[in-house]
């Protein structure tokens, strides 16, 4: 069967088949700021089946059909589900029209259409090898910026060496959900909620992380702000409104925010020479753009193009999963697919050759080069230990930390903090629970993140998975020049020998206990001459390392 949609005379065409007694079929996605009220199907004359084409600009959109008004549904013609944890049917649309589908079949042999015609723009070597932190002021830190500022050393005993900073903007009072708000509802971009400090002590902490080696994310709310924000009675003109001429944003149930109007190039100067004034005068190091997925691309490239002359080293991060962003505009999006695979692993959803595949069909469906953000928490998820259970954490982590990707760390998920829930934890009074800490969890990251940042294998060294004989155990090799690493990773609570392809292996005898260098289990064990066997306790990571002569 032939996978839906396609590029169609008017557009891209949807086509919805059912068997069920159907009112109304409506597609929602990105393209149309998820509106489920509009963009409404047509019924093909004889048939249960329906049909819409529509204009959709080019990048990577995700949607769903809404059927009979309420019931929001993927797309059962399309095999690709989103990496956003949101579980979204996902297109991508050439500069021609052409729909991209990824499948598992997309390889290093057999690449998709990105991959195999576009690279990625450069970034510079600093993000590379960064391990970004996410965090909140306010829930890290009772005492804001010079909170921060006596936290350099804990940062520095983690290893990470990015902060990313959630907005610390005055936030708007009207329909204000919760004490502080959404923190994401920004009343005023030059301005700064005066709990969190001065800015004598933020450009203190962000001069202080930069004499210790870690650089800061300014996280920017780029296309809304709060519904009564300073420039909504200045200039109207800056904001989408509805026919009566009243403020709106064009998503669903989020009436205290106001949309921007890209169309308007003086709201477009405005916004980026307030990010310029940032960045000049607080040396920010990046900024992540949140909801870029719903913004033009051709704002994102200026955005790219106006500060690069200010800083030329600065880096852009889209919270999208779009190919084309990382062509003139971004140097990272988003990437969630090792959250959406474990758990489908531990389901039994999938084997670990389908792991393996389904791994390398994104990977091949980018540019080449593309740095994506690898997380396994991000803002709109809850808790890794609650989504895959506290004993997963770890292991989870492990590959998160040694696979390719740029990772994202969410604040406490170093230590299995257990309270956050998602950002609208932070509409309240909120702060991360240190009561919990986990000595052992927050080491286990200690180590892995020491050592990606200290070895090039694991920041631009090659990925080879092995394939081995235990039915829940993934292992690769991460090789650059005479450094070779084997990571073998049990997902599974029982116990297990496993045997390698060691035909896939430039060391072939790299698993030798030998070479060694961490493992997460204490039992003692004894192991076949050869090597060729490994015993692997549940949920046990391992790591070997062999240098070549």
């Amino acid at each position: 069967m032939s996978h839906f949609p396609t590029k169609g005379s008017q557009g891209v065409r949807f086509t919805f088949a059912t068997d069920s007694q159907v009112e109304s079929v409506a597609v929602a996605g990105t393209f149309n700021n998820w509106n489920g009220d509009r963009n409404f199907m047509r019924k093909m004359e004889g048939e249960n089946v329906w049909e819409l084409q529509i204009p959709i600009p080019k990048g990577r959109h995700l949607y769903k059909f809404v059927v009979n008004g309420d019931n929001w549904i993927l797309d059962p013609m399309n095999p690709s589900i989103s990496e956003d944890g949101q579980n979204n049917s996902a297109i991508t649309v050439t500069e021609q029209g052409e729909v991209l589908i990824r499948t598992s079949d997309i390889s290093e042999e057999h690449p998709g259409y990105m991959y195999a015609n576009y690279t990625a723009l450069a970034s510079p070597d600093w993000i590379k090898k960064a391990v970004i932190y996410e965090l909140h002021v306010r829930a890290f830190t009772k005492n804001g910026f010079n909170g921060l500022t006596n936290q350099i050393a804990y940062f520095k005993k983690l290893g990470v060496n990015t902060l990313w900073l959630m907005p610390f903007n005055e936030v708007g009072l009207e329909g204000r959900i919760g004490k502080y708000g959404d923190p994401y509802a920004v009343k005023d971009f030059y301005r700064m909620d005066p709990s969190f400090g001065t800015k004598e002590e933020l450009s203190d902490f962000i001069r202080v992380a930069h004499e210790n080696g870690i650089r800061v994310i300014l996280d920017w709310v780029l296309n809304r702000t709060s519904v009564d924000h300073i420039m909504t009675r200045s200039h109207p003109e800056f904001f989408t409104r509805t026919e009566q001429n009243e403020l709106f944003y064009d998503v669903p149930n989020r009436s205290y925010f106001a949309g921007l109007q890209f169309d308007n190039r003086d709201m477009r100067s405005y916004v980026i020479e307030a990010m310029k004034h940032w960045i000049t005068g607080f040396d920010f190091d990046g900024i992540r753009l949140d909801d870029s997925d719903i913004t033009p691309y051709d704002f994102l490239t200026e955005i790219k193009q106006e500060l690069q002359v200010v800083k030329d080293d600065l880096i852009l991060i889209s919270q999208s999963y779009d190919e084309f962003h990382h062509l003139e505009s971004c140097d990272l999006t988003y990437d969630g697919k090792l959250r959406m695979l474990i758990r489908d692993w531990i389901d039994r959803k999938i084997s670990q050759e389908e792991f393996m595949a389904i791994y390398n069909s994104f990977k091949y469906s980018f540019p080449q080069h593309a740095l994506r953000m690898s997380w396994l928490e991000e803002k709109e998820q809850s808790r890794i230990a609650a989504y895959l259970g506290e004993k997963l954490a770890g292991p989870a982590a492990t590959i998160l930390l040694t696979l390719e990707g740029v990772p994202c760390l969410m604040m406490g998920q170093e230590f299995n903090e257990p309270t956050l829930a998602t950002w609208a934890s932070l509409f309240d009074e909120y702060e991360l629970n240190w009561q919990q800490f986990n000595r052992q969890m927050f080491e286990h990251y200690a180590f892995l993140i020491q050592l990606r940042t200290s070895n090039p294998a694991f920041w631009k060294g090659k990925l080879t998975f092995i394939r081995n004989s235990g039915d829940m155990v993934v292992s690769y090799a991460r090789q650059y020049e005479r450094d070779t690493y084997l990571v073998v990773v049990n997902l599974s609570p029982e116990a297990v020998i496993v045997r390698f392809d060691d035909s896939q292996l430039d060391e072939g005898d790299i698993h030798d206990w030998n070479n060694m260098i961490y493992q997460t289990a204490t039992v003692n064990r004894q192991f076949a001459e050869d090597s060729s066997e490994l015993w692997l306790d549940g949920y046990e990571s391992v790591i070997f390392r062999k240098v070549s002569v």
